[in-house]
């Protein structure tokens, strides 16, 4: 009997603390800047060799999972020169109207990549650039540049 009350009552803690997690906003500060995510995002840093990058993340609509919902790579260069523009290399890569989104104007492109819709939007801050890919679709879900969702999410951004 013990055992099973013991079972009840971690099960309700889980539910509860998940329940918790996902009914409110996220939020994310890497030491190098500040993001926030709305309900039903979720951010981690991003990973290269093992190593979390403190000017990187992944803003994942759904599950922390940035290989199966659609997600942003936020990524700030404090130096703009680090950063090499792809769009050349697309063929089919269209012009986005600019977005404001917080004090910030963005401005770039729509693109496709091994059948995926994606995007690529810039904005400068001061002598640093923000740069933001996204995969627009995965699993059935659905962002675009322009949703409410991804305007807070860019208009969140802060610099430390």
């Amino acid at each position: 009997m013990k055992a099973s009350k013991l079972l009840t009552l971690i099960m309700v803690i889980v539910l509860t603390c998940t329940a918790l997690v996902s009914c409110g906003s996220s939020d994310l500060d890497t030491g190098v800047f500040s993001v926030s995510a709305p309900s039903g995002w979720e951010i981690m840093k991003r990973r290269v060799d093992g190593a979390e990058k403190d000017d990187q993340v992944y803003v994942i609509k759904g599950e922390a999972d940035n290989t199966s919902y659609p997600h942003i790579l936020i990524c700030y260069y404090k130096d703009p020169s680090q950063y090499k523009d792809e769009k050349s290399f697309y063929k089919d890569a269209k012009d986005v109207s600019a977005i404001e989104a917080g004090d910030r104007k963005w401005e770039g492109y729509t693109y496709s990549l091994f059948g995926s819709a994606e995007a690529c939007l810039t904005a400068k801050e001061g002598d640093a650039l923000w740069v933001c890919k996204f995969v627009l679709e995965k699993s059935g879900e659905k962002i675009a540049v322009d949703d409410k969702e991804v305007k807070e999410i860019l208009s969140s951004l802060k610099v430390k």
